[in-house]
C-alpha cells in the first residue's frame, strides 16, 4: 500500500507526533510515498526523511529543556538552531528516496507569501534551511498584543521583512502535496484533537482513504512552547498508543 503522511504543526506537542510515528513503525507501518512536514512537522519529518525514527524518538523522550523560561528569542525569533544543528548530524540511512515537502513564509515588501519546497530535489543546506524556516516563530519580546495581532502589526510596521518564517502562519497542515501522488492512503498527524479536514480537500480527494491521528489530550495555547520532560514524554505515549492501533 503506497501511503503519504502528513506532519502538522505545533511545537512542543511534535512529541505526541513523533510517539503515532514510532506506533505506526513498531508495527510494520515504515515507508512512506511522500512526506509533508510544517513547523515542528517538518522536523519531525526530516527524521522520517532521514531514517532516523529511533533518534526521533530520542530526541523527544531525553528532552532537556525544561520550561518556557528557558526558551531564547533571537531576532524576534524563537530560536531554534540546536535543533537543526542536530539534524545536520544525522547520516541519510533511507535507501528509498522519498518526496518530502515543507512549507515556510517569506516577508517582503510587508507581504506574505508562502513557499513550499521538496527536500529531496535540493541539496542538503537548502533542504535544511527550508526545515529550519518552517519552524521559525516569529516572538516579539516587545509585545503588548495577543500573538496574531502583534504578528500582523508587525508585518505592517516592516519588522519581518525579509525574513522566512513559520509555514504554520498560513497553512499549519500541508496537504495538497500528497494529493498529488498517487497513494493509497493519506495519513494525517494533528496536535489537536478536534481538527476537522477542509473542505477544500474534501473535495478533491476520497475522504475514505484519509485517516486523521487526533490527540485525546485537549492541549493550552501555551503547550506549543511547554519543552518540558514529563509533558514531552507522557504526550509522547499517548500518540504511540494511538499510532500503535490506528485503523490503516
Amino acid at each position: 500500500m503506497r501511503i503519504g503522511l502528513c506532519l502538522s504543526g505545533g511545537g512542543a506537542k511534535g512529541s505526541y507526533q513523533a510517539g503515532v510515528i514510532k506506533g505506526l513503525y513498531d508495527r510494520g507501518i515504515n515507508k512512506f510515498e511522500a512526506i509533508t512536514g510544517t513547523s515542528i512537522g517538518a522536523i519531525n519529518g526530516y527524521y522520517i526523511f532521514t531514517g532516523n525514527v529511533d533518534n526521533l524518538e530520542r530526541m523527544w523522550t531525553n528532552i532537556e529543556t525544561s520550561s518556557e523560561n528557558n526558551i531564547e528569542i533571537v531576532d524576534n525569533t524563537v530560536d531554534n538552531s540546536s535543533v537543526i544543528d542536530e539534524l545536520k548530524q544525522l547520516i541519510n540511512k533511507n535507501t528509498q528516496e522519498i518526496d518530502f515537502h515543507v512549507n515556510y513564509i517569506d516577508i517582503k515588501d510587508k507581504n506574505v507569501s508562502e513557499k513550499v519546497v521538496n527536500v529531496l530535489n535540493v541539496d542538503k543546506e537548502e533542504g535544511l534551511n527550508a526545515v529550519k524556516y518552517s519552524a521559525l516563530l516569529p516572538c516579539n519580546p516587545n509585545a503588548t498584543l495577543p500573538f496574531k495581532k502583534q504578528f500582523n502589526k508587525d508585518i505592517s510596521e516592516g519588522l519581518y521583512d525579509g525574513y522566512s518564517l513559520d509555514g504554520g502562519l498560513v497553512n499549519n497542515t500541508l496537504i495538497e502535496p500528497l494529493l498529488k501522488k498517487d497513494v493509497d492512503k493519506i495519513i494525517i498527524i494533528s496536535t489537536v484533537h478536534d481538527y476537522v479536514l477542509p473542505e477544500e480537500i474534501k473535495s478533491k480527494y476520497n475522504i475514505d482513504n484519509i485517516i486523521i491521528a487526533r490527540p485525546k489530550t485537549i492541549f493550552g495555547k501555551n503547550d506549543t512552547l511547554r519543552f518540558e520532560k514529563e509533558f514531552c514524554n507522557n504526550i509522547f505515549k499517548e500518540g504511540y498508543e494511538i499510532g500503535k492501533s490506528l485503523n490503516i
